[in-house]
């Protein structure tokens, strides 16, 4: 969905693991909070908010959910982690009981 796509694939930078990561991160934001965190009637618009990495964080998630939700949308690609480092996240370690 063009909903989920990183800042890096929208500027054709290319396509790797931390685009990926940023779509995850908008997969468990939806899960969350029950729409998208940049939903926008028109592409442009879309687009515009993606570019920003700018978008609300409901008061009703916890600290864990915001914390993992900002490091899964770093704008910069670089500062986003591998997957090995998003299940140590304290976030998943409290949903499923794993020690981080």
């Amino acid at each position: 969905t063009p909903a989920y796509l990183a800042p890096e694939v929208l500027e054709r930078r290319g396509h790797a693991e931390p685009a990926d990561i940023w779509a995850l991160g908008c997969a468990v934001y939806t899960a969350l909070t029950g729409h998208a965190p940049f939903a926008a009637r028109h592409r442009p618009e879309l687009f515009r908010r993606i570019r920003s990495a700018r978008y609300p964080l409901p008061p009703a998630l916890s600290a864990r959910a915001r914390a993992l939700i900002a490091l899964m949308l770093q704008p910069e690609p670089a500062a986003r982690p591998g997957p090995a480092r998003l299940l140590q996240h304290p976030f998943l370690s409290q949903v499923w009981g794993w020690a981080a």
